[in-house]
């Protein structure tokens, strides 16, 4: 698979919260994009892992997720056994700040995150607990939530420097995620929006 954004997802942790009752293409989109962000990370403490992941081999590890990525737990992603899974690595691996993991994405169906309220409190909360760790503020992880399950046209909300929530889904979308190193901004959802070859002939006159 090629893109020139690829080698950017460095550091980068990947979560799959997907119902049961999910069309096979969120699954497949959420599940693929999960391993793939997985493999991509070079940094030794996070590469090959992914919430809600098992196996050796990236076969076992997609037929694992296919089965097991869906979620009757509650409405939201468990934000806080995310946090608990990257301090149990940091801990465990004595990681320095350079190594921290940079990005989380969450791939998901659900939407009801609001106005993310409940994902920028308990992000101050972890940015708390982690300079008490004798970590510095930007050494928290970004969250990206991406609602895969809501096929509309792409919008995204950004009420809070760490979180970011992406709704919607399209081709040029995703070229643009995988392009962009998972950097996804309101520029972004624009030059994916008027990508399309309908959109190319047109000028700009000022």
């Amino acid at each position: 698979m090629q893109g020139q954004g690829l080698g950017k997802f460095k550091n980068c942790l990947a979560v799959c919260h997907i119902k049961d009752f999910t069309g096979i293409r969120p699954r497949e989109l959420a599940v693929s994009l999960g391993l793939l962000v997985s493999e991509l990370s070079e940094e030794t403490a996070w590469k090959g892992k992914m919430i809600s992941s098992e196996g050796d081999d990236l076969k076992s590890k997609c037929e694992f997720m296919m089965r097991t990525c869906s979620s009757e737990l509650g409405s939201y992603v468990h934000s806080r056994k995310v946090w608990d899974f990257i301090r149990e690595v940091v801990v465990k691996e004595n990681l320095k700040a350079e190594q921290m993991v940079k990005k989380v994405f969450v791939f998901t169906e659900f939407g009801g995150y609001g106005d993310g309220t409940f994902l920028k409190t308990l992000y101050e909360a972890k940015q708390s607990e982690f300079k008490e760790q004798g970590y510095r503020d930007n050494a928290v992880p970004h969250i990206l939530l991406w609602n895969m399950g809501d096929w509309n046209k792409p919008c995204i909300e950004e009420h809070h420097p760490g979180v970011t929530l992406l709704r919607g889904f399209s081709e040029n979308l995703l070229k643009s995620f995988l392009d962009n190193g998972g950097e996804i901004g309101r520029r972004h959802l624009m030059e994916a929006a008027i990508a399309d070859k309908e959109y190319q002939a047109l000028s700009v006159v000022d």
